[in-house]
């Protein structure tokens, strides 16, 4: 597994502990953190540089956070 994919594991799973009480605010923090930058610059995920981190890391009201408590 090289450093690309390894970084888009660590996004991936990221993205998957901010649905998890027990992991949401230590996601919270990579996402707002220097950690996100420089996984997604080595991921090559410039589509995600450009999101706003809060958009990310705060998570929305929407059909897929619905019934997620705390979400």
């Amino acid at each position: 597994m090289g450093y690309r994919s390894l970084a888009e594991a660590v996004i991936l799973q990221s993205l998957e502990d901010l649905s998890d009480p027990r992991h949401r605010e230590e996601s919270r923090e990579f996402f707002s953190g220097d950690g996100f930058k420089i996984y997604s610059g080595i991921a090559e995920l410039n589509f995600f540089n450009k999101l706003p981190k809060t958009h990310i890391s705060k998570g929305r009201k929407n059909d897929r956070t619905a019934g997620v408590p705390g979400a």
